[in-house]
């Protein structure tokens, strides 16, 4: 029998090769369970000593049947399908692959800025039509010296405001957890409230996990301060947004439009309003997709694995408070 047992919970038949090669060295047995319910994921995670979870819900009473594993390692960098609350009353680690996707999102985030200033995609359309700088053109902003707020200054937030800066522009952020040597490093003025964020951006940034504190973060208040000059970009998680009030904003003109990679509802309804308006770009939740990204996750999960199977700590927990639940950890093994 090998010495720990790592279950493999996915949809569809993955590739395991980039995480196993993390693992050389390791004495261990891999289970794959393809899950389509709550009860065959229940069945799947019994008696491993490591989850490794692709993209398969993990609510409260997946979270309940875990009976000896230490830890839940997913591959994205999102967790709020894992009800981490949940694993910490458990005394399990939740470790997410934070980092693999932060450059790729960061230049969705540049590139919705951008194209929303220069009207990209009306502008294409217009040039398509037959129309011509002779038609009626909108107003485009300079983009250098105008300021650009970011909800959230974690690692894909820094990103962002190191690429807003070589632009010109000024970078605000609101983020009441980032300890004060960040802001200074990346050159960004905090704020006291999500309030004065909205109000002084031209162009707002959302760029947060979604948790318990975020869901529905952003909502009517938020988008009446904004100026109605300015644009609302998403490249987080659909529901830390309140959609139906997003819309209404748009439709009032109470701001200018939106860059959106995430919905409340993915894939959104065919009847979604925010199809039909033109102040609006729109991608399908593929702000952190690359060639590179998609294997840097993998080997993350394999190097997070390894970690904590050695006995060592992981890089990246998303459920910290857990450390103090965990009465002691075995010595490395190299």
């Amino acid at each position: 029998m090998a010495e720990h047992k790592i279950s493999v919970i996915a949809p569809s038949e993955p590739d395991l090769a980039l995480i196993e090669d993390r693992l050389a060295g390791l004495d261990y047995d891999l289970d794959v369970n393809l899950c389509a319910s709550v009860g065959e994921t229940i069945e799947a995670v019994r008696g491993a000593d490591v989850i490794i979870d692709i993209l398969v819900p993990m609510p409260t009473e997946v979270i309940e049947g875990i009976d000896t594993a230490r830890a839940i390692v997913t591959g994205s960098h999102g967790f709020d399908r894992i009800d981490h609350e949940a694993a910490t009353r458990k005394r399990v680690m939740v470790v997410n692959s934070a980092g693999f996707c932060t450059e790729e999102v960061s230049n969705h985030t540049i590139m919705f800025l951008l194209a929303c200033a220069k009207s990209l995609v009306n502008l294409d359309k217009k040039v398509r039509a037959g129309g011509w700088r002779t038609d009626a053109m909108p107003e485009l902003p300079p983009i250098y010296g105008q300021t650009v707020g970011i909800v959230g200054l974690g690692n894909i937030g820094r990103a962002t405001a190191r690429k807003a800066h070589a632009f010109g522009l000024n970078v605000i952020s609101y983020d009441p957890y980032v300890p004060s040597w960040i802001p200074k490093e990346y050159r960004v003025e905090m704020v006291g409230s999500l309030g004065e964020l909205a109000s002084r951006s031209d162009y707002v940034c959302i760029l947060v996990p979604l948790n318990g504190e975020t869901r529905g973060l952003i909502g009517e208040s938020f988008f009446e301060a904004m100026k109605p000059t300015g644009y609302f970009i998403n490249t987080c998680r659909g529901p830390t947004v309140d959609e139906a009030a997003l819309v209404r904003a748009l439709e009032g003109g109470r701001i200018a439009g939106a860059g959106l990679d995430v919905f409340e509802q993915e894939p959104p309804a065919p009847d979604n309003p925010l199809f039909s308006m033109e102040n609006v770009m729109l991608t399908p939740h593929s702000a952190g997709t690359s060639t590179a990204s998609s294997p840097a996750s993998l080997i993350r999960v394999g190097e997070e694995t390894a970690r904590i199977l050695r006995g060592t700590w992981p890089m990246s927990l998303v459920n910290p408070e857990v450390r103090s639940l965990i009465e002691s950890r075995p010595p490395a093994r190299v």
